[in-house]
């Protein structure tokens, strides 16, 4: 059983265990506890155990941005990422929702358009020779 709900600063632990980029990057454990602090942050757990979370921002242009969308490796392509995205696109109802991912992460690629969303532009610069891909919620 999936169940998605709000974080709380009680769960970085649990968020940092299940990032893949934490384990080896002690600067995410500290960009998660800002996000704790600051954004809206959804954790969805299958059988009472964190198995991914997702960021929405408002810092883009005034918009709602999923800033960090990120499941444990173990739980990937059982629909976690999807419900999380279900859920973001119906927090914001009609108004506008972006995300973006990296050129490379085909994956995350096929996971926005399976879940509506439609590319919306690229940036390039961010990571070298691996342009960010700007995508929108097309529902919005």
């Amino acid at each position: 059983m999936l169940r998605l709900r709000d974080a709380v600063p009680s769960d970085l632990p649990v968020l940092v265990a299940l990032d893949s980029v934490a384990a080896g990057d002690p600067q995410r454990a500290r960009q998660i506890a800002g996000w704790l602090a600051s954004a809206a942050v959804y954790v969805a757990e299958r059988d009472d155990v964190a198995a991914g979370y997702l960021v929405i921002h408002h810092h883009f242009f005034g918009e709602a941005f999923i800033e960090m969308l990120m499941v444990a490796h173990a739980q990937r392509r059982r629909g976690i990422g999807a419900a999380l995205l279900r859920h973001a696109s119906a927090l914001q109802g009609q108004r506008k929702l972006f995300a973006s991912t990296n050129a490379s992460n085909a994956g995350m690629q096929r996971l926005l358009a399976a879940s509506g969303f439609i590319g919306s532009g690229i940036v390039h610069g961010l990571d070298e020779g691996d342009p960010e891909l700007i995508y929108r919620f097309a529902g919005s």
